[in-house]
């Protein structure tokens, strides 16, 4: 996959994963076309499986889906950090030390959403060098994958997106590190 590809997986997966409201559904046929533009068709088929199927829910019942999914499912919302450290402080830590690399690899980070939410990273990956997608890969697959893998137990269309995230980062070479284990980045981030 050539990176203007990849960069409209990680685009369309990005906004797909926010909150479907109003305006995200004006945009969705944007996205739609975006997708259908895919040349690899063990990403592009369960992207737009989703797409379709979410665009022919009715818009409360899809944003009531979603917080159900994402903001009441503690073992499956966005936020990275959250799985491996709920409340604690090593949270915040990870936090600093998230939003120190995306600045190190030229990007702010606006205060309006928290580093480790899935959809502002992937969004990040999207115009990022690849050396920086792949080493914060490296360290954020296997929650990602977790995430999607509870997703499919639980039957939810959003297990799709996951999918194609996991197809698209393996053809990016991306070996997650074993789960519980620090990062050197992070570890020897002294803030």
């Amino acid at each position: 996959m050539n990176s203007e590809q990849q960069q409209t997986v990680f685009l369309c997966v990005s906004y797909l994963l926010s909150y479907p409201d109003e305006q995200w559904a004006e945009s969705l046929p944007d996205c739609l076309d975006a997708i259908r533009s895919l040349d690899d068709e063990a990403v592009r088929t369960p992207i737009l499986a989703f797409a379709e199927q979410i665009a022919s829910i009715p818009a409360r019942q899809r944003m009531e889906q979603y917080v159900e999914t994402f903001d009441f499912g503690k073992k499956t919302n966005l936020y990275l950090t959250y799985m491996t450290n709920g409340e604690q402080r090593e949270r915040g830590i990870e936090l600093v030390a998230l939003k120190a690399r995306y600045e190190a690899a030229g990007f702010a980070v606006s205060n309006h959403e928290l580093p480790d939410y899935l959809p502002l990273m992937l969004e990040w990956m999207a115009y990022a060098d690849k050396e920086h997608t792949i080493a914060l890969l490296a360290d954020y697959a296997g929650h990602i994958r977790e995430i999607g893998e509870r997703l499919a137990a639980a039957g939810s269309p959003y297990a799709k997106l996951f999918e194609a995230l996991h197809v698209t980062f393996t053809q990016l070479g991306v070996t997650p590190l074993p789960k519980g284990s620090a990062t050197a980045w992070l570890a020897n981030f002294s803030g």
